[in-house]
């Protein structure tokens, strides 16, 4: 009786580890699209189911090696995925010795009111340009008086909430959404290295309900289109609210061309973060996080380096990158 329990419990277990390892590459609907994040956990998942097997297998617990079979090939289909993240990449720039562009990013969560911990993680990294999405009015006055010393030039999006912070004076700036295409995105050119750089920040709403859903694809649709009409250096940055394993990351990055700087460095999980309006317990959050704030760049751009800082009370990690200007 307990061999056949085994059995039915192993098969089972594949059945359903297949089905979410294969989702992410057919997942166009909701709510299927938001199991498709989860690809490194996946990846874990199968390790252990794996390891399961192969030592009831060795024990005599489990006849069947096509069992195990079947949970490597689970195994080298998340592999796959994950694997090309630390490799190193043609863009990917070591031992440069020319002083990079450096980028931060961050959503700094409309709930955080701890505005003295938001200037303090842009001060400790020392950016010449600063990317935040959810800042409201409140928190964009204390930006400001916090920030004015280093990074002087700023531009808050009418609508959406993206701000920019930046060493570099804006030739343009503005925010646009597109006839209407989801949030605002923050557009700006700014001169860098005596060259126009085109700098867009973008934060789709969260796809938890379908009408969210819809909202950040088509925002993302409309700015693949904006992108491909643009011929200069640029960069794009923000909390894009899904993973590079969602087809509709796939799809924009076909669109667009663009390089996401983390290729070579890792995964770099970027939310959740412990803060005080996020109400789960913290040994749960490493088991759940998953890479949604991106980088992605031009073929102008070289990344000489690129990680998740600290989160000044966000929920998300703010993301660091490092870029020369070729």
């Amino acid at each position: 009786m307990l061999p056949r329990i085994t059995l039915i419990v192993a098969i089972a277990t594949l059945f359903t580890l297949g089905l979410l390892s294969l989702l992410s590459y057919v997942a166009w609907s909701w709510p299927l699209e938001l199991l498709s994040h989860f690809r490194f956990q996946y990846l874990v998942l199968s390790l252990i189911v794996t390891s399961v097997l192969f030592t009831l297998w060795k024990t005599r617990h489990l006849k069947s090696k096509l069992l195990i079979f079947t949970s490597l090939l689970l195994v080298g289909l998340n592999l796959i995925e994950i694997l090309p993240w630390y490799i190193p990449q043609t863009q990917q720039l070591a031992g440069n010795t020319s002083t990079p562009i450096r980028v931060l990013s961050l959503n700094i969560n409309i709930q955080n009111k701890q505005y003295d911990n938001m200037v303090g993680v842009v001060l400790d990294y020392q950016p010449d340009v600063a990317l935040l999405s959810e800042v409201s009015q409140d928190a964009m006055t204390k930006l400001n008086n916090g920030l004015k010393g280093t990074l002087p030039y700023t531009f808050r999006t009418p609508g959406g909430g993206m701000a920019i912070f930046s060493r570099f004076p804006f030739q343009d700036i503005k925010g646009e959404n597109f006839n209407k295409q989801g949030n605002h995105n923050l557009i700006a050119t700014l001169e860098i290295d005596k060259q126009p750089v085109k700098i867009i920040g973008t934060h789709p709403l969260v796809p938890v309900k379908i009408t969210n859903f819809h909202s950040r694809n088509r925002q993302l649709a409309a700015l693949a289109e904006y992108i491909q009409g643009q011929n200069q250096p640029l960069i794009l940055v923000g909390d894009f609210n899904l993973t590079p394993w969602s087809p509709y990351y796939r799809r924009f990055i076909n669109k667009t061309k663009l390089h996401n700087s983390r290729l070579g460095f890792g995964i770099l999980p970027s939310w959740p973060r412990p803060a005080t309006h996020v109400h789960m317990p913290k040994w749960q959050i490493p088991l759940v996080n998953i890479p949604i704030d991106h980088c992605l760049v031009s073929q102008h751009f070289n990344v000489t380096r690129i990680y998740t800082g600290a989160n000044g009370n966000s929920d998300h990690a703010s993301l660091i990158t490092e870029l020369v200007l070729r």
